[in-house]
C-alpha cells in the first residue's frame, strides 16, 4: 500500500493501536508476555507508518480543522492525566483489572502463585478466590483473572513500557483514539462547525473525564467502538476494503473487553445484508471470504482464551443475563421498576447527561421518520446499548453505575443531539445559543470535578506500611484497614510490593493454614474493626507493635440498602478528606 490519502493515514495509525492490542491479548494465551517482543512489534509497525508518511508527504495535508482536534485531544489527555491517580487498589473492578495486568507483565502468564494464597486454596478450593477480589483459584491452586482479558492484556502493554503510569497512559491512548475517531464520524454527516461542537461537548463532558481515572474495560471499549463505527461508515462510503479490515480487526478485540460487541455485530451483519440485498452495494467477496475469515479467526481465538481461562467468561454470561432479568436477586426485587427508572432519570440530570439522551432519541426518531437511514447507521449499531436505560445491572452508588453508558449510549447521545440540532434548526442562532446551554451545563459538573483525585498519596502511605514486613512474612489484612473496602491495600502490597499480604476476612481460617511457613504473621487491623477479631480467642494473641494513620482523599455519597437509595434525594457526591487510624500486631503463635 504506498498510495494513501489522510482517510487513509488515520486508519493505518488505528489499526497499528489496536494491532498491539490483538497482540498483547494473544502473548497472554500463550503465557509468552515479553516487553522485547511488543517493543520489536512498534518498532516495525511505526517504521512502517513513517515510511508510508514520507513517500506520501506531498499530497498528505492535515485541515486546521483536524490539527485543532488533535491539539485539543491531546491537551484534555494531558490534563485528565495529570489529576488521575493509578487505580491500582483492590476491592473493585479497577484495582483487579490493574493488578492482574501488572502481575501479567512482571510474571509473562495470566497466572499467579505464592504460599499464602495457596494455603488459602486449601481452604477454599477452586473457583472464585476471595481473599484475592477479581480473582479466581485454578484447579492446581493458581490465581488467574476472573475478568475479560483484552483489557488486562491492554494494560499490561503499557505497563510493561512504561511502568505504573503506563495504566494512565494506556486509557490515555484509547481516548485519543476515541475523540478523533467521534469527530471524523461526526464530520462525515455534518457540517465542519457543527463536528467541532460535537467534540467539545464530548471533551468537557464530566463522564468522560472521571472514568478515565480509573482502570475500567470500559476505556478501551469506548476507543475500539468508536474507532471501528468510523471505519464501518467509511467502507460503505468508499468501499475500501482498509476501513473493512480495521473494523473487523477493532469489533473482533472488542468481543475480548465488552459482551455487548455480541449484539453490536449481529446489527453490522444485518446492515451489511440490508444493503447487499437492496442496493448491490458489495461484491461477494465480503461475504464469501472477508466475514466467513473473521469469524474463523475469531473462534480460534475463543476457543484459545477458553482453554485459557473460561471463567471470565462465565462471568459474562451471569452479568448478561442478569441485565435481561433471567435471574433476579432479592435485593432488586424489593425496587418497582418505575422508581429504579425514575432515580436513574435523577442521576442523568444531576450529571448534565439528561439533556443528551433526550435530544439523541429525538433525533434518532425524528431521521427515522424523515427516511435518513445512512445516517443513522451508527446509532442502530449501539442501539443494543440502550437497554441499560431500562435495566443498568448494577449497584446504584454514582458515579460508579454510570459506566454502564460511557461506552456507547452517552456519546452516541452527544453525536445525535447535534445531529438533531443541526438539522432541526435552521437559523444557527438557534443551533448556536442551544449547544452553548449544552456546554455550561457541562462545565457546571464538569469543572468542580477535573481536579479531583481520589486515593491520591495513598500509594505511597501503603508502601511505607509495607516497609514493616519482608517477602517470608505472612501479612492478614481488614477490609477496612485503609478506611475504604473498596480501596483496600493488599492488591498493591501484594502485587507492586511483593509482600504476602492477603485480604482477611475470616479468623477462623488461621486455624486451617500451615503457620510453619512463615517466618511471621502480621495483622493490619483499623482500630474501628477489632470486634470481629474479639469474638473468638484471636485477639487474645495480638500483639500490637506498631501505629498506623492513612490520610484518604475520595467522593462520598449516601449508600444503604438498595430500596433506600432509590428513595433518597439525589445529589452530587463531595470530595471528603478522611483519617484512618489502626495497628499492625504480630500474631503470637504460642
Amino acid at each position: 500500500m504506498k498510495n494513501i490519502n489522510n482517510g487513509k493515514v488515520f486508519s493505518l495509525f488505528g489499526l497499528i493501536i489496536v494491532s498491539l492490542g490483538w497482540l498483547g491479548l494473544l502473548l497472554a494465551f500463550f503465557s509468552f508476555f515479553h516487553t522485547i517482543i511488543l517493543v520489536l512489534f512498534l518498532i516495525f509497525f511505526l517504521t512502517f507508518f513513517s515510511y508510508l508518511i514520507a513517500i506520501n508527504r506531498k499530497k498528505l495535508k492535515l485541515s486546521w480543522d483536524f490539527i485543532l482536534v488533535i491539539f485539543f485531544s491531546l491537551l484534555s489527555i494531558v490534563l485528565f492525566s495529570y489529576f488521575t491517580v493509578p487505580t491500582v487498589f483492590s476491592g473493585r473492578d479497577q484495582g483487579s483489572l490493574s493488578n492482574a495486568a501488572i502481575n501479567l507483565s512482571k510474571n509473562h502468564t495470566l497466572k499467579n502463585s505464592f504460599p499464602a494464597e495457596k494455603e488459602f486454596f486449601k481452604i477454599y478450593g477452586s473457583g472464585t478466590a476471595l481473599n484475592f477480589p477479581g480473582f479466581n483459584y485454578t484447579k492446581n491452586g493458581d490465581l488467574i483473572p476472573n475478568f475479560s482479558l483484552g483489557y488486562i492484556a491492554w494494560l499490561a502493554v503499557f505497563f510493561s513500557f512504561f511502568g505504573i503510569q503506563g495504566l494512565i497512559i494506556a486509557n490515555g491512548v484509547s481516548f485519543f483514539l476515541f475523540l478523533l475517531s467521534f469527530y471524523i464520524l461526526a464530520k462525515n454527516y455534518i457540517r465542519k462547525y457543527s463536528a467541532l461542537v460535537a467534540f467539545f461537548l464530548v471533551i468537557t463532558s464530566f463522564i468522560f473525564s472521571w472514568f478515565f481515572k480509573f482502570t475500567l474495560s470500559e476505556n478501551l471499549a469506548l476507543g475500539l467502538i468508536w474507532f471501528g463505527l468510523s471505519q464501518f461508515v467509511l467502507f460503505l462510503k468508499e468501499k475500501d476494503k482498509l476501513f473493512l479490515v480495521s473494523f473487523l480487526t477493532s469489533f473482533g478485540l472488542l468481543f475480548f473487553i465488552r459482551i455487548e460487541s455480541l449484539a453490536f455485530l449481529a446489527v453490522v451483519i444485518m446492515i451489511l445484508f440490508f444493503l447487499q440485498k437492496k442496493e448491490s452495494l458489495f461484491n461477494q467477496k465480503i461475504f464469501t471470504r472477508y466475514l466467513p475469515g473473521f469469524f474463523l479467526l475469531m473462534l480460534t481465538a475463543f476457543l484459545a482464551s477458553l482453554f485459557v481461562n473460561k471463567s471470565s467468561y462465565i462471568t459474562l454470561a451471569k452479568g448478561l443475563l442478569n441485565s435481561l432479568h433471567f435471574f433476579q436477586n432479592k435485593s432488586t426485587e424489593n425496587v418497582p421498576f418505575l422508581s429504579e427508572n425514575i432515580y436513574l432519570l435523577r442521576i442523568f440530570s444531576i450529571y448534565a447527561i439528561l439533556n443528551y439522551i433526550s435530544f439523541g432519541l429525538i433525533g434518532f426518531f425524528y431521521f427515522l421518520k424523515q427516511k435518513k437511514i445512512s445516517l443513522l447507521i451508527p446509532f442502530f449499531i449501539l442501539l443494543p446499548a440502550f437497554l441499560y436505560l431500562i435495566n443498568p445491572s448494577i449497584t446504584p452508588d454514582h458515579p460508579w453505575m454510570l459506566r454502564r453508558y460511557v461506552f456507547a449510549v452517552i456519546p452516541v447521545s452527544i453525536l445525535y443531539s447535534v445531529f438533531f440540532l443541526d438539522y432541526f434548526f435552521k437559523k444557527r442562532l438557534a443551533f448556536y445559543i442551544l449547544v452553548l446551554v449544552l456546554f455550561f451545563s457541562n462545565l457546571i459538573v464538569f469543572i468542580p470535578y477535573l481536579s479531583v483525585k481520589e486515593n491520591d498519596n495513598l500509594l505511597s502511605q501503603i508502601k511505607e506500611i509495607s516497609s514493616n514486613f519482608n517477602q517470608k512474612d505472612l501479612i492478614l489484612i481488614d477490609r477496612n484497614a485503609t478506611g475504604d473496602p473498596w480501596a483496600m491495600m493488599s492488591g498493591p502490597m501484594n502485587i507492586i510490593f511483593d509482600k504476602q499480604a492477603v485480604y482477611f476476612f475470616n479468623p477462623n481460617d488461621l486455624e486451617k493454614i500451615d503457620q510453619t511457613k512463615f517466618e511471621k504473621i502480621y495483622l493490619i487491623i483499623p482500630d474501628n474493626g477489632l470486634e470481629l477479631f474479639k469474638k473468638n480467642n484471636l485477639f487474645e494473641k495480638l500483639l500490637p507493635i506498631k501505629d498506623y494513620r492513612i490520610e484518604k482523599q475520595s467522593l462520598e455519597i449516601f449508600t444503604g440498602k438498595k430500596e433506600e437509595v432509590y428513595k433518597n434525594s439525589v445529589f452530587l457526591p463531595t470530595y471528603q478528606k478522611s483519617f484512618v487510624y489502626g495497628k499492625i500486631y504480630l500474631l503470637n503463635k504460642d
